[in-house]
């Protein structure tokens, strides 16, 4: 008896959680580069070739699927330097003319590089020019540093984007266990390994896998001060290197493999019912790793990966295409209101 009313105060615990959640206005976004080219230049070094700008039509074929199709309200546009600045300004302004007015657009800065060295990718009067423009041309009300490395010094470029945007800046990839603190007003959090911790979704379910990993996340940041965005995933890791879908000890594009059906539904549902009203931003998901994953040569290689379709405005239909319409459900259903359905 006493199991059984645990059990039942913990579902109305659940369904408390989710009731006080406004559904359509949560977050919905996705992170990608804005150049539509995978991160090299500015990214690993700074002597890689230049990518080729996209044309304003594949921004228009981009933009139409991923705030329409996918349902996105917020595009984080990742630029690091690849593009001169004067032609990232007539590429942010395409996207802005892509995308309907209720689509918020995040510029999100690569500072550091990830090569050796950690060189800074922009200079301090680069970040004053483009928080410039971003203010008095794009006019947006937040950008967004992304890292994947938590706590790098990055001091003295926070603080300078702080000065322009002292309420209005975010952390995109924040890790597990890295606090969110100003400068910084809320992030959006990398769920990689909690998301991808077992082979089957029995497995991911079970004590000391991903599942009970995710709920100890958001505990902790349901005591933190402010709202996180939880990352949905599209890869996962090689399952076939370990028994029930433990972490190989590798992450190889060559390898990775889609995550499992069903694995978001069951997460964004955890998520709706554990995360505390006001600590939830939404839901956010990494396009980048979608696209370096999908151009392997074992998956849908250079022509059929990712980025391409979306400036051909043609649909996903390659190696991870599983996990990609997963999100884009999840995404839908919510901008209807509707809690994403769990198979």
């Amino acid at each position: 008896m006493i199991r059984l009313r645990y059990a039942l105060a913990l579902c109305l615990v659940a369904a408390c959680a989710v009731a006080e959640h406004d559904l359509a206005r949560l977050e919905r976004s996705f992170w990608l580069n804005a150049s539509l080219a995978s991160p090299t230049l500015g990214y690993w070094g700074a002597n890689f070739p230049k990518p080729q700008r996209p044309t304003d039509a594949e921004i228009t074929n981009a933009a139409r699927i991923l705030t329409r199709d996918a349902a996105a309200n917020r595009l984080y546009l990742i630029y690091h330097h690849e593009l001169p600045l004067e032609a990232v300004h007539e590429l942010l302004l395409s996207w802005r003319k892509a995308c309907p007015p209720e689509a918020e657009l995040v510029p999100t800065l690569v500072l550091r590089m990830y090569d050796k060295k950690q060189t800074p990718v922009f200079a301090a009067d680069e970040l004053v020019s483009l928080c410039d423009f971003f203010k008095s041309q794009l006019h947006v009300r937040h950008i967004a540093v992304y890292d994947v490395y938590a706590k790098r010094d990055q001091r003295a470029e926070l603080a300078l984007l702080a000065k322009h945007f002292p309420r209005g800046l975010l952390r995109v990839g924040l890790q597990p266990g890295e606090p969110l603190t100003g400068p910084f007003v809320a992030g959006v959090a990398d769920t990689w390994s909690g998301f991808c911790h077992g082979r089957t979704n029995d497995d991911w379910r079970s004590p000391g896998f991903g599942a009970e990993t995710l709920r100890k996340w958001i505990a902790a940041r349901n005591s933190g001060t402010a709202p996180v965005a939880w990352d949905l995933v599209t890869v996962a890791w090689d399952y076939s290197a370990t028994k029930r879908g433990e972490y190989p000890g590798y992450d190889d594009a060559n390898k990775n493999l889609p995550l499992p059906a069903g694995r978001n539904q069951l997460a964004a549902a955890a998520i709706l019912a554990a995360a505390a009203p006001g600590k939830l931003a939404g839901f956010s998901s990494d396009l980048l790793i979608l696209q370096l994953n999908s151009a392997s040569a074992a998956h849908d290689g250079t022509r059929g990966a990712f980025y391409e379709t979306l400036k051909q405005g043609r649909s996903y239909d390659g190696f991870y295409a599983g996990p990609w319409r997963e999100i884009m459900v999840i995404y839908q259903s919510l901008r209807a209101g509707h809690r994403p359905p769990v198979k």
